[in-house]
């Protein structure tokens, strides 16, 4: 499959990713680059996060706290066919939704719990290991109504693949340090303050 993308298309998706490339926190990454993801392949909501091998996933919310996020991390993923797929490989994949659903898709939990309320109708995702535990993830959605993801998405989704994957990593690093920071901060709150003047320097 070959992507047939035009230039003014390009020039987005790249003016996006190096938008992202420089944000400052995971909220402002995820807004950034799904605002690119999304333009790049015509969906009507894309998202970013992460599947954990030890934890729950954790999607970055681009625009205040979203309650499907929260609905989907708290216990809807593991029924999710994608988070499945990663929880059964090591392997990187992007595929269509049309490539994990079986036949009853519709009568399953997770669709009736999630995918059809969420008004979805069709889904891109991809899924990039960025460690042992940790893999990022895309997810390009179109809503009822829409036309449904075809070749040519999945091809332009393949060719803007390594970008994604670097933006996954940097949106890692971004959560990781702000962890860290969290951490030490609470950290410091516990010390004197001849304790903190030490930790300082």
């Amino acid at each position: 499959m070959q992507s047939n993308l035009s230039l003014d298309q390009f020039g987005r998706w790249s003016g996006g990713v190096a938008a992202a490339a420089v944000a400052v926190t995971p909220e402002e990454l995820s807004a950034r680059f799904t605002a690119a993801a999304g333009e790049l392949l015509g969906s009507d909501r894309a998202y970013v996060g992460f599947y954990r091998r030890d934890i729950t996933s954790l999607t970055i919310d681009d625009a205040g706290p979203d309650r499907w996020n929260r609905d989907y991390d708290a216990r809807l993923y593991r029924q999710d066919p994608f988070f499945q797929r990663f929880a059964s490989t090591r392997q990187d994949f992007l595929l269509p939704l049309s490539a994990l659903r079986n036949g009853d898709f519709q009568r399953t939990p997770y669709y009736r719990e999630f995918f059809g309320p969420s008004d979805s109708f069709d889904e891109i995702t991809g899924v990039f290991n960025l460690d042992r535990l940790t893999a990022g993830y895309v997810t390009f959605l179109r809503r009822n109504g829409a036309e449904p993801f075809g070749e040519q998405d999945l091809a332009t989704a393949c060719a803007a693949s390594s970008a994604t994957r670097l933006i996954l990593e940097r949106l890692l690093h971004l959560c990781r340090f702000r962890h860290k920071g969290a951490a030490i901060g609470d950290a410091r709150s516990r010390l004197s303050r001849r304790e903190t003047e030490i930790a300082r320097h």
